[in-house]
């Protein structure tokens, strides 16, 4: 039988292992794919861990970068907390490359642009990925890669993650993808890009790596295709787990042991007491908690009665309320403690005595005068004209960042030149996009080394095109064969050009 997550939420495909439980690709009763990991107890090995987690999950989903594989809820199904992602989390890179399927050459340096636009994103917010692998960065359906479990690994061992832990990732990543390429060019400018990273270090190296691989890669036929990052990322899941009707049946998931999952209480206003981590058994010398290891435990059968809750990590608002109903609670059965991630509004705990009490004996409140009830209204439809107003402005605002892809650039000549002399010749680049809002940025360069300099195009979300101009003068006799490019300043780049002849005879 399908497992519900949330009752909106059902499990499609298989799982895969990941640094706080397992991954699972979730659908939506309308059909759209979203992410979810099932968070294990054994990721979350006392309360200073799970603290330290929950305040990474909660700054990164925070932050809603692009490039990110972004948590956006949490929710407590029974026993079991999810995270869910607005992606799928899978394919991971890693899954592309066991799957078999053949990685066109270039799209390793479109992977390569998007890792390190995103890590720049996450250092000017004042955090680091911390874990870049083939293993968290994963494909997405609109041909774009994402970086998943961003800080997970750190926060996991009490360390911090910076941007040097970045570069040094993306550089080995990018050597990686160069020994499987195919094209000779492409693996030389991967190494390119890497040895100049690891050259410079720490953010400065992605700055001064990225200008490597978009320069070059505006030489490679194919570069900054997403439609090909989409078509591997599709063939790949395809290999992995063979042919898959429309209506093919959601999958169950595996049963699990007592105590392999967390049940996370979810906190808000409240702040429960710290709990004291659990001991080790007597004989056993002290460890530091190590970081999960990449693969899950085994599943092995539910049993027969669930287990009692002093053995796994709970969300226990609602049997407390009823508990306090009955008399005071039971003593626990084992020291094992309960675990908190300090993110997301949870369920508030049933109210004192003393306050349904006070409920119960107020006086009912007075009935409100004609005016009094007039000026509310009309303060609440001024309160709602306001709200609409700041949203549409947030709306605006947003639209303005959203990223938008170039998929390509026309130059033309505004009309032909004839043999005249001294004259305005107008060039027209029509910059054409996939349709997202945001603003582009570029520049006309002539063939005589000057530069318009970096200008921008702003695109409305619906627009999928717009033309801008380059105006040069000539004067004087003679014959001059002339050319003028238009490139968007990426990563990655895009540019068109065209040449014409400017003859004047007098």
């Amino acid at each position: 039988m399908a497992d519900m997550i949330g009752g909106k939420y059902t499990v499609r495909g298989q799982g895969r292992p990941g640094r706080l439980g397992t991954w699972h690709v979730l659908s939506t009763e309308d059909g759209k794919v979203r992410g979810g990991v099932r968070l294990e107890e054994r990721a979350l090995a006392d309360h200073a861990t799970a603290q330290r987690v929950g305040e990474v999950v909660q700054a990164v989903a925070a932050l809603r970068l692009p490039g990110l594989l972004n948590v956006t809820e949490q929710l407590v199904d029974g026993r079991y907390t999810w995270l869910i992602t607005s992606a799928s989390p899978s394919p991971t890179l890693a899954q592309v490359i066991a799957s078999g399927v053949p990685v066109p050459p270039e799209v390793p340096l479109l992977i390569a642009t998007d890792t390190a636009q995103t890590l720049l994103k996450l250092h000017e917010a004042g955090r680091a990925h911390g874990d870049l692998r083939p293993e968290t960065i994963v494909l997405s359906g609109a041909g774009a890669a994402l970086l998943a479990e961003t800080g997970y690994t750190h926060a996991l061992a009490g360390t911090t993650a910076g941007p040097g832990h970045d570069t040094a990732g993306w550089a080995k990543l990018l050597n990686y993808l160069a020994s499987g390429n195919t094209d000779p060019a492409v693996a030389q400018l991967l190494r390119q890009a890497a040895q100049q990273a690891e050259a410079t270090g720490g953010s400065a190296g992605l700055t001064s790596a990225l200008p490597v691989l978009t320069s070059g890669g505006a030489k490679v036929a194919g570069f900054g295709d997403r439609g090909a990052v989409k078509a591997l990322a599709a063939n790949a899941t395809a290999a992995a787990a063979g042919p898959v009707p429309v209506s093919a049946p959601p999958v169950a998931l595996p049963p699990v042991s007592p105590g392999s999952e967390a049940t996370v209480k979810l906190v808000g206003g409240s702040q429960s007491a710290p709990v004291p981590p659990r001991q080790a058994p007597a004989g056993v010398p002290p460890q530091a908690a190590p970081v999960p290891p990449q693969q899950p435990a085994p599943p092995v059968a539910a049993p027969a009665v669930a287990p009692d809750g002093a053995t796994r990590l709970g969300n226990r608002a609602a049997e407390e309320q009823r508990r306090a109903a009955s008399g005071p609670p039971a003593a626990p059965q084992s020291a094992q403690p309960d675990v908190n991630l300090r993110f997301g509004q949870g369920v508030p705990p049933a109210p004192p005595a003393w306050q349904l009490a006070a409920a119960a004996n107020a006086r009912p409140p007075r009935k409100r005068s004609a005016s009094r009830r007039i000026i509310g209204f009309l303060s609440a439809l001024m309160l709602v004209a306001l709200l609409v107003a700041v949203g549409y402005k947030g709306w605006q605002w947003w639209q303005s960042r959203n990223p938008v892809a170039v998929t390509a650039i026309d130059v033309k000549l505004a009309k032909p030149i004839t043999d005249q002399c001294d004259v305005k010749v107008d060039l027209v680049g029509t910059i054409r996009t996939d349709g997202g809002a945001g603003k582009v940025t570029y520049e006309w360069v002539r063939m005589d080394g000057q530069s318009s300099g970096a200008l921008e195009q702003t695109f409305r979300s619906g627009q999928t095109s717009a033309e801008v101009h380059l105006y040069w003068d000539f004067k004087g006799e003679g014959t001059k064969e002339a050319s003028a490019t238009l490139r968007v300043l990426g990563p990655p780049t895009v540019e068109g050009s065209t040449a014409f002849t400017y003859h004047c005879k007098r």
